[in-house]
C-alpha cells in the first residue's frame, strides 16, 4: 500500500514537471509570435515609396531645373514644395521639400548646386535627409 502511494506522488511529480514545460514553451512561442507580428507590421507601415517618390522629385524635377537663375530656380522650387506639401496632407501625412542655399556659378548666374531637405512624417514615421545636389546628381 505505501508503494502505491510513493508511485502515485511519482506520478503527480512528473505531471507537474510536464505541465511546467508546456506552459513555459507556450510562452516562449507566443512572445516569439507576438514579436513577428509587430515586426512585419512596422515593415508594411514604413513609407518606403512615399519617401523614393520625394526623392525623385528632387532627382528629375530640381536638377533639371538647374539651367535657371536664383531667383526663378527659387520661385519652381516653393511652388513644388508647396504642391508637394498640399497633396501629401491630402493623404493624411506631412511631406516636405525645403530647398535651401542655392547659390549660382560664378561664371553664369544660373544655379551651379544646391542643399536639400526632406522631410517626411507620416503613420508614427519621422523621415529626415539632408543632400547636396549638383547637375550630376544629389550626394
Amino acid at each position: 500500500m505505501e508503494s502505491m502511494n510513493e508511485r502515485g506522488q511519482v506520478i503527480i511529480l512528473f505531471a507537474l514537471i510536464v505541465s511546467g514545460i508546456i506552459v513555459a514553451l507556450s510562452v516562449v512561442y507566443t512572445q516569439n509570435l507576438l514579436a513577428g507580428m509587430e515586426s512585419s507590421r512596422a515593415v508594411m507601415v514604413f513609407p518606403k515609396e512615399e519617401i523614393r517618390n520625394l526623392r525623385d522629385i528632387v532627382e528629375n524635377e530640381f536638377i533639371g531645373e538647374m539651367g535657371l537663375n536664383k531667383p526663378e530656380f527659387d520661385e519652381f522650387t516653393y511652388n513644388v514644395s508647396r504642391d508637394v506639401r498640399l497633396l501629401y496632407a491630402q493623404k493624411g501625412s506631412y511631406a516636405e521639400i525645403a530647398v535651401f542655399g542655392s547659390y549660382p556659378s560664378d561664371l553664369s548666374s544660373t544655379i551651379s548646386y544646391f542643399n536639400i531637405r526632406i522631410t517626411y512624417i507620416g503613420g508614427g514615421i519621422d523621415y529626415n535627409d539632408t543632400t547636396l545636389c549638383r547637375q550630376e546628381g544629389c550626394i
